[in-house]
């Protein structure tokens, strides 16, 4: 992913201490406050207020639901915009504005009296347009890279909020502050790669049968209950799995139907990055389905350890599964 798609700071060992580290700078705003300076300026020109903005997508959720997936122009289109903006400002600037600015405004400031203390030499300022950020690309790289992390690597960051993602003069993103990091053992990491493989597949029977060999209980043992859990947990909360019923109300209503007494917290931090990355596209106008995104690498990641996802069956699951840490509630 580095360089093309994203920036990890290079750390300067030799000015670092014990208690500091110390980093390269990576130029661009915070995520997030890059996107809503975009958008502050879109609804200013759209005669409105990036606040009554959020407002109305706001109440839209609460009286809809979440969306299941994002609906919008693809990265390929937005990316043609880009450029199609960007040719017409160079082409304006140059031929038209440019050329005013050469040929034009030396003969007009003869004839009309500038006014120099405030700088004005007849010349047209140059076209700048606001162009919008690729929004689809940006998700699309930031689920990419955390899933490599998580079932490629086993080390990843726990906490991907907006605070830790900047957004980069071109386009690309940086990736800061790794101070909440879990590194998965090599059968949580293997087990994460199934678990995302079944949530994509749709596979309710493999998925219940990795919960009750990982120490999953409830008072009824109910699995279509179970199934809601854990696409809530570790892939979607979007209309299909919700109902359209917020967080509080989905989670009343599974707990009436049947409550869960224990469960392994071995996959907490992996449940919680994918929390953190949907609640940050969310607020970008972007639902995603983790699995979506993450399937894909987990299906190569089993075929590379020539473990290929048909072969999970009950005593290759026992073989490798990890090492639980039963919590009971």
């Amino acid at each position: 992913f580095q360089p093309k798609e994203c920036l990890v700071p290079r750390p300067y060992p030799e000015l670092s201490t014990k208690r500091m580290l110390v980093m390269e700078l990576l130029p661009g705003p915070k995520l997030i406050e890059g996107m809503r300076a975009y958008y502050a300026e879109y609804a200013r020109k759209q005669g409105t207020t990036l606040k009554r903005m959020e407002t109305i997508a706001r109440r839209k959720i609460e009286e809809e639901g979440i969306p299941d997936k994002y609906d919008g122009p693809s990265a390929s289109k937005i990316a043609a915009y880009q450029r199609m903006v960007k040719l017409r400002d160079d082409f304006v600037n140059t031929f038209v504005i440019g050329s005013y600015n050469v040929c034009v405004a030396p003969i007009v400031k003869l004839f009309v009296k500038s006014n120099e203390s405030n700088g004005n030499d007849g010349k047209i300022k140059y076209l700048q347009s606001s162009i919008p950020p690729n929004t689809p690309r940006i998700v699309d790289t930031l689920m990419r890279v955390h899933g490599y992390q998580l079932l490629v690597d086993g080390v990843f960051n726990a906490d991907p909020h907006g605070g830790n993602f900047l957004l980069l003069p071109d386009g690309r993103i940086g990736l800061i502050d790794y101070g909440a990091t879990k590194r998965l053992t090599e059968n949580e990491r293997i087990t994460s790669c199934v678990l995302y493989v079944a949530l994509h597949r749709k596979d309710k029977d493999k998925l219940w049968q990795m919960a009750k060999m990982g120490g999953y209980k409830s008072k009824y043992m109910n699995p279509d209950v179970y199934y809601k859990l854990v696409q809530f947990g570790y892939d979607t909360w979007g209309r299909e799995v919700t109902g359209g019923l917020n967080v509080q109300q989905f989670m009343d209503d599974l707990k009436a139907k049947d409550p869960y007494t224990e469960t392994p917290d071995n996959f907490v931090l992996a449940s919680f990055m994918s929390f953190r990355l949907r609640a940050l596209v969310l607020g970008m106008n972007h639902p995603v389905k983790c699995s979506d995104y993450w399937a894909g690498i987990a299906e190569q990641e089993l075929n590379r350890l020539d473990l290929p996802y048909e072969t999970w069956d009950e005593a290759q699951l026992l073989k490798y599964q990890p090492e639980l840490n039963i919590q009971k509630v």
